[in-house]
């Protein structure tokens, strides 16, 4: 049995969305023969927590839990408390840096300082010394990071670095090209990308979860070999279904037996995705038609307190708290059955700089839910590019086009009307996002790697 360290900031019960991806590694891993012994957040800021999730951790996995500093508190004590919005776009700080001088830039600077590459700079410390005692205590074959947060990929490089072990950095979401991240000072902004420079020319391997991402690190780092950077999406893991599979929540039947066409929203709409567009096309789309409308509930499903209520609030602005509901984070468990029982489910991204990187990681359970997709993206994106390929039953509009959502909403309220929109399900080719099969592929790089150590390591 193989050894691997992993880094990973957000793992049960701490249920923010990068976690079912690392969580499904190290389970079916475990069945690679590599046994993984996790490093974590004790005190992760994500407030999420789902304590079903810890019943899937493989028996014998050693989690170590280390402290978050939290360095976000100190910086709300130099400037004014930031949004949960703001806080979850990464760096981002805002503009306006030109007319700031003295004592004021000068916090702004360090305010800015402490969250890069991320506001989670504060796990470093106390993890790279978790990192060392586990290392020094005895053999690993490997290490592997996940990002983001960015710092974990900085603490990696140091451990692999010191005790010459094998490194795989993989990629959630892109670093320098992130678009949630806005760092104003170019000082800073040198910095971040020679710490991103730095991981992409010291890791042995680089996983991304889009090609786009893969190819961008192709072109920006010439001098690695292709078969050293590859991409393995997002994914579900089938034994999350398999009651679902077998009909007992609903799936394969009629969904909607009240007279209601809901549509849902799982997980958080935060950074540059909004849910305006949305709402602007439905109150259109009740003015053309108020009849059929009459029958539409879409249910946002997911986020902090802060951001549920923020949602209210906008909801209020439109005036559609009759149709339009935001609701508190479920388990994980409970957001299936839920997007099971929808008719449409919705996925919410962006448009704009770096759009060409989204892809949601929720998308792969909608998939393998088989209910319809109304997806607020730019069709090019990967996003499209999956629902295209799987075969999915969707529309894929761009948030910017409102005539488009409404044409949009419009024919699925049709379809909805007409019986054909409840029995239809989606013959989605969703093989290549199966867990087993992906994380096949990430132990197939670990064992490449080990392979090419000396003997004598």
């Amino acid at each position: 049995m193989n050894r691997l360290l992993v880094l990973a900031y957000p793992f049960p019960p701490c249920s923010v969305s990068g976690t079912h991806r690392t969580l499904a590694f190290v389970k079916y891993l475990a069945r690679e023969r590599w046994h993984s012994t996790v490093v974590c957040a004790r005190n992760p800021v994500d407030p999420e927590r789902d304590w079903s999730l810890l019943s899937q951790v493989p028996e014998g996995t050693e989690v170590v839990r280390t402290i978050d500093l939290n360095l976000p508190a100190l910086r709300e004590r130099l400037r004014k408390r930031p949004s949960a919005e703001s806080r979850d776009a990464g760096v981002s700080t805002g503009g306006g840096i030109e007319s700031l001088t003295g004592l004021r830039y000068l916090k702004r600077y360090v305010a800015v300082r402490l969250r890069v590459p991320d506001h989670y700079l504060g796990w470093y410390p106390h993890t790279l010394l978790a990192g060392w005692r586990i290392l020094r205590s005895r053999r690993f074959d490997a290490v592997y990071s996940t990002a983001p947060p960015f710092t974990g990929h900085m603490v990696a490089r140091r451990l692999a670095r010191a005790f010459g072990v094998p490194w795989v950095a993989d990629f959630r979401d892109p670093w320098v090209s992130n678009p949630f991240g806005d760092i104003p000072f170019d000082r800073l902004r040198a910095w971040n990308a020679r710490a991103e420079a730095e991981t992409a020319r010291a890791a042995d391997a680089i996983v991304c979860v889009v090609e786009t991402m893969r190819e961008d690190f192709l072109h920006r780092y010439p001098e690695r070999h292709a078969e050293d950077i590859v991409t393995i999406p997002n994914g579900f893991d089938p034994e999350d279904f398999e009651d679902l599979w077998a009909g007992k929540q609903g799936i394969g039947s009629i969904a909607e037996r009240d007279g209601t066409l809901t549509i849902l929203h799982t997980g958080h709409v935060y950074g540059p995705r909004r849910i305006e567009p949305l709402l602007g096309a439905l109150s259109e789309w009740r003015r053309i038609d108020p009849e059929l409308t009459a029958s539409v509930r879409v249910r946002l499903v997911g986020g902090s307190s802060e951001q549920v209520e923020n949602l209210r609030s906008t909801i209020e602005h439109y005036q559609l708290r009759a149709c339009v509901a935001a609701e508190p984070e479920v388990s994980h468990r409970e957001a299936l059955r839920r997007q099971s029982q929808a008719a449409v489910l919705l996925l919410i991204g962006f448009s704009g700089p770096h759009g060409q990187y989204q892809m949601s990681g929720k998308i792969f359970e909608y998939l393998a839910i088989g209910r319809p997709i109304l997806a607020l993206a730019p069709p090019s994106c990967p996003v499209g590019d999956v629902l295209r390929g799987a075969g999915a039953h969707h529309w894929i509009v761009s948030p910017n086009d409102e005539p488009g959502l409404v044409s949009a909403l419009r024919a699925i309220g049709g379809e909805w009307q007409s019986g054909r929109l409840s029995w239809l399900q989606s013959s989605a080719r969703i093989d290549a996002y199966d867990r087993r099969a992906q994380t096949r592929r990430l132990a197939e790089i670990l064992d490449r790697l080990i392979a090419r150590q000396p003997a004598n390591r």
